[in-house]
């Protein structure tokens, strides 16, 4: 696989990380307004958190396009990699790396979510419904 390619895929990944953390602190910032029952700060707080998962899903799906313009073995490794599949390689490895910071603050970002919205709508919370 080329190492460039895994390098430009990592920095975007690198740059999801950091939308991430924009996202878990505008998280943190609506759990504490949530707590002070501050509906105006509550919805302005979503609405800004909106817009960044909205880009966080335009940069994943200009990652998995552009495995479409790989040949078909390098976007299949990727994509498996992408998707968990154990490293072969340390440039590959470095890769992961980054793939798991973003899921385990993904991770983070969800659970403070689950407490956020069984706070606010109880046994209408969106959670409560996926049982």
């Amino acid at each position: 696989m080329l190492k460039a390619e895994l390098e430009t895929l990592r920095l975007k990944k690198r740059q999801e990380y950091l939308k991430l953390l924009e996202v878990a602190r505008l998280t943190e910032d609506l759990a504490e307004a949530t707590d002070r029952r501050d509906e105006v700060s509550v919805r302005m707080l979503l609405s800004m958190r909106q817009e960044l998962l909205l880009e966080l899903q335009e940069m994943d799906s200009a990652v998995r396009e552009g495995l479409l313009k790989r040949p078909e073995e390098e976007a299949i490794r990727l994509g498996s990699l992408l998707n968990g599949s154990d490293p072969a390689d340390a440039d590959e490895e470095v890769f992961c790396e980054q793939l798991e910071k973003n899921r385990q603050l993904l991770t983070k970002i969800t659970a403070m979510d689950k407490r956020i919205s069984t706070r606010l709508g109880g046994k209408r919370s969106f959670y409560n419904n996926l049982r």
